[in-house]
């Protein structure tokens, strides 16, 4: 008994890496967590890009270690906590959750603690989204940038009125300019628009202080493996 609860103890239930080869995000350090710990979101299990693909293979793993080892969100973000202040900190920036979420208040707390710990040590900007804003308050985060994840314009009201910059998947662009829809200037991703762009090279969602500001949001759109269940689901939503 003793052998098989140090085992579950040992289980991976977060993974941070040093470079990522993410052609979207670019050559920034990066975390993945369990979607278990996902909250409100339409597209867990249905249609989610982290859950398909390269990423999906990672995120299997991470899910059946949080089953099995019947981790908390507080658990998982300590160890990814513990993960951040492992990575040598060299100007790049820190895209937190390339899958998953911290769903709770204390959990966003560990992991805000250990990005801002990231950036004192020579690290750039730490940035992340988030289906968990209607749980978590946005000073949760201290000075992580981040996005909340939302469907509906409705959403995306409720979200800014409680202080968030806000994200939207949509089921395709129209077009790759910019639009005034809710009251906010939605702003199609560049790095899926253009080309030799990423997130380290764009920046755009790692000043959400700025993204408030001028009432602007960030557009995707449905992206990954099953990006037309994604678009359906999206869609419905709206």
């Amino acid at each position: 008994m003793a052998r098989a609860t140090r085992k579950v103890k040992r289980m991976k239930l977060a993974i941070v890496v040093q470079k990522s080869s993410n052609e979207k995000i670019g050559p920034v350090s990066t975390t993945y967590a369990p979607t278990t710990h996902c909250v409100d979101c339409p597209l867990k299990n249905n249609g989610c890009y982290a859950e398909t693909g390269m990423v999906g293979i990672h995120v299997k793993r991470l899910n059946a270690a949080a089953r099995d080892s019947h981790a908390s969100p507080v658990r998982t973000a300590k160890q990814e906590a513990r993960g951040i202040d492992g990575l040598k900190a060299r100007g790049q920036a820190l895209r937190i959750h390339t899958s998953g979420d911290c769903p709770t208040r204390e959990a966003a707390r560990i992991v805000a603690d250990a990005a801002e710990r990231f950036v004192k040590r020579g690290g750039g900007t730490p940035w992340s989204y988030t289906h968990a804003w209607r749980r978590v308050p946005r000073k949760a985060w201290r000075s992580v940038s981040v996005l909340a994840s939302v469907e509906t314009l409705a959403d995306a009201a409720r979200a800014t009125r409680r202080w968030w910059a806000v994200a939207r998947v949509v089921p395709q662009f129209s077009s790759d300019k910019a639009w005034l829809e809710g009251g906010i200037r939605w702003i199609p991703c560049p790095a899926q628009t253009r080309n030799n762009v990423t997130c380290s090279t764009c920046k755009l969602c790692l000043d959400d202080d700025k993204l408030r500001a001028i009432g602007a949001g960030i557009a995707f759109e449905a992206h990954g493996s099953s990006k037309r269940k994604a678009a359906e689901k999206v869609a419905c939503a709206e």
